[in-house]
């Protein structure tokens, strides 16, 4: 039986991609559920842990994007290599760098903050820092897409570095602007680490899952989450996020939907796909081949370069 998404058609049900489609998912979140206890256990330093845990799931996912692409159209070829290489090496290791080492000083900076969170179960800490990161983060994202005005026109200068590509592949979640990682990392999770005073082990957690969801929600792949949508952004999600079509193109959570769906912005149509990715041949920016254009973007007056 096949199954349509947008222009592709999918009639590859063999048992290798019937099993990645429907067992990957579960099958990473044992992974990371065993990572987290194994590490708490023996007491282990937070901040190599974190890499411990997300580095195996991200060089498999590589390895499936290779062997198994949900659409060629989206992948990494030879043809595109150099000039994504370029894009991805300057601007997303960049990024990659910067959000990295937030994540680690949230980590450290859990230990020596003493807020309201710090004597409260993990039980509790967990699900709290995460509503609080993914509202903030929520409202963060959709005014980078949605506010008008100058503030409104620099906030999307500064994203729109991620949304350029016409593709989806893993490595396209570390390309975007390093003002964009910095700023939302530093409001979303520093600063509420900060006042919060969460514990080291909560921030661990977040950090795993927020890690897992950001690379699968960019994981060209055909990667099923069923139910699970309704509580995780994945690739199913996470796609219609980056349509060229801009009235499809919502869904700002980054691991939960939890308010795309309190705020009206949720799109979630099992078995499709957006036709076209990027932003449309009407907005006024740059090639993303341009690296240098890209990045003073946020600082010219007319996105035109």
């Amino acid at each position: 039986m096949s199954e349509t998404l947008g222009s592709i058609t999918m009639n590859d049900n063999s048992l290798a991609r019937r099993t990645v489609r429907w067992v990957l998912y579960p099958a990473s979140w044992a992974w990371i559920v065993f990572g987290l206890w194994y590490f708490m256990q023996i007491d282990a330093d937070e901040r190599p842990a974190w890499v411990l845990i997300t580095l195996p799931l991200l060089l498999t996912y590589l390895l499936l994007e290779i062997i198994m692409p949900m659409d060629r159209r989206w992948s990494m070829t030879w043809r595109n290599l150099l000039p994504d290489i370029a894009y991805i090496g300057l601007s997303g290791a960049t990024v990659a760098l910067i959000s990295a080492g937030l994540a680690l000083l949230s980590i450290t900076l859990s230990a020596q903050s003493d807020g309201p969170a710090r004597d409260w179960s993990l039980w509790i800490q967990v699900p709290v820092l995460f509503l609080i990161f993914e509202f903030l983060n929520y409202h963060i994202h959709r005014g980078m897409h949605e506010l008008r005005g100058s503030i409104g026109r620099v906030l999307w200068h500064i994203h729109a570095a991620h949304h350029l590509p016409d593709r989806l592949y893993l490595l396209m979640h570390a390309v975007l602007h390093p003002f964009n990682a910095v700023f939302v990392q530093g409001i979303a999770i520093i600063a509420p680490i900060w006042v919060m005073g969460y514990q080291p082990e909560a921030v661990l957690i977040f950090l795993v899952i927020n890690a897992f969801h950001g690379i699968i929600s960019h994981f060209n792949v055909d990667l099923r989450l069923g139910w699970a949508n309704y509580l995780f952004v994945g690739p199913e999600v996470h796609r219609y996020h980056h349509s060229a079509k801009t009235s499809e193109a919502k869904n700002y959570g980054a691991t939960l939907t939890l308010w795309d769906q309190i705020f009206g912005t949720f799109v979630y149509r099992p078995g499709t796909a957006p036709v076209e990715l990027g932003t449309g041949p009407d907005e006024k920016l740059p090639n993303y081949q341009s690296v240098f254009s890209v990045l003073v973007l946020p600082f010219r007056r007319n996105g035109k370069i």
